[in-house]
């Protein structure tokens, strides 16, 4: 496909990659932004949680808090970050004719908060409170094994909490703290949803196997998606 044809196609799109814990997803998001920039988009980057003065108010809170937190009241807070970053980032860069880029988005939390036990239904009845319409055109879900994306982090996860439930995952910090000690079989259980949503999902969902992968191979096969999928 030529820049051109490029452009256009993906004029106003909001494109979302998501994926387990190890996926690589911030990766390939950073180099899809380069890529599309690149051939001449006008591009927006975010990322979740946070994204915002306020979402990074209410990412602290869940994070420095979550174990007093109860899995209903941090979904809320989720979506209420993710509110502030549709109202603030994403529609007015859509509104502007801009491509919007975003490293995780509800997807996230039906994966995540659904292996703890939330209902994916009612995590999207959620979603569309918070965000209206403003849902992915194109969502792209890494998807590795539990067992090798939890190799990939590098993180020893050993220690008991609380809860096993939380979007903790979200943060930026690969560094083992209280939040690690989901296991393997809860990974496992966030990874069957993620590749449970195309269908149940709002948006295109598509879903690349990165398990055998380098970063560049992955980066292709990110770009033959973008390219082949109608919108």
């Amino acid at each position: 496909m030529s820049a051109e044809g490029l452009k256009e196609k993906l004029k106003g799109k909001f494109i979302v990659l998501d994926g387990p814990d190890g996926s690589g997803k911030t990766t390939q998001a950073k180099l899809l932004g380069r890529y599309l920039e690149s051939e001449g988009l006008d591009i927006v980057q975010t990322a979740e949680p946070g994204g915002t003065e306020i979402g990074n108010k209410i990412r602290n809170l869940v994070k420095r808090g979550s174990q007093g937190i109860e899995v209903s009241t941090e979904v809320m807070l989720f979506m209420a970050s993710r509110a502030q970053l549709v109202t603030q980032v994403i529609k007015p860069a859509l509104e502007e004719g801009k491509t919007v880029i975003c490293d995780r988005y509800i997807s996230s939390t039906c994966a995540y908060q659904g292996a703890g036990g939330y209902p994916i239904e009612k995590i999207l009845e959620l979603g569309k409170f918070a965000v209206g319409n403003i849902w992915p055109d194109l969502t792209i879900i890494l998807d590795l094994p539990a067992k090798e994306g939890r190799k990939r982090t590098g993180v020893a996860r050993s220690k008991k909490v609380k809860n096993d439930y939380g979007q903790n995952h979200l943060f930026d910090s690969p560094t083992a703290d209280q939040f690690d000690s989901r296991t393997l079989d809860y990974h496992r259980k966030v990874r069957k949803l993620f590749l449970r949503l195309e269908g149940i999902y709002p948006g295109i969902v598509k879903t690349i196997d990165v398990s055998s992968d380098d970063r560049k191979a992955v980066s292709e096969k990110v770009k033959k998606v973008l390219i082949e999928t109608d919108f």
